[in-house]
């Protein structure tokens, strides 16, 4: 089926994936993108696509009649940052931590099955309040990353 291209519509876009040795988890991340004149803007934190974050506006290749993203590349980056946490084994203080973020206006998406988790900073959050919330993890059992920063401190 191929995806609407009417501006403002709504469309998910799937990124294929390098898997190494087992990770990713999984070999193409499906994102949902609203299309706008100048390209496609993401509406939700990645999992697992690095430097991509809320509110980037990309320009992206499809494949044929599909919505399999070939090469992909920035038209504008957003000022929002991307936070990944991985579970490395159980741990109490992941849910603590998110609902944590929620409240002080970060968003959060999760792959339970997978112990990833995906947390979009807007830029109206000092990233020192999201470091002082991820500094609650139990660090021998989550590790963080983050793929897309953009906050300048």
């Amino acid at each position: 089926m191929p995806v609407s291209r009417s501006i403002g519509s709504r469309v998910s876009l799937a990124f294929p994936l390098e898997v190494e040795d087992g990770w990713p988890p999984v070999a193409v991340e499906s994102l949902p993108f609203r299309i706008a004149s100048e390209g496609y803007v993401a509406v939700e934190s990645p999992r697992f696509v690095r430097d991509l974050s809320v509110g980037d506006v990309i320009d992206a290749t499809l494949e044929a009649g599909g919505d399999r993203v070939q090469p992909w590349r920035h038209v504008a980056r957003s000022g929002r940052t991307t936070v990944w946490l991985l579970r490395l084994q159980p741990s109490g203080t992941i849910d603590t931590v998110l609902a944590q973020l929620r409240g002080i206006g970060c968003n959060t998406v999760t792959l339970e099955q997978a112990g990833t988790y995906s947390i979009d900073v807007p830029e109206s959050v000092p990233i020192k309040t999201v470091d002082a919330a991820l500094a609650r993890l139990d660090h021998d059992s989550v590790a963080v990353a983050f793929p897309s920063m953009r906050h300048q401190d």
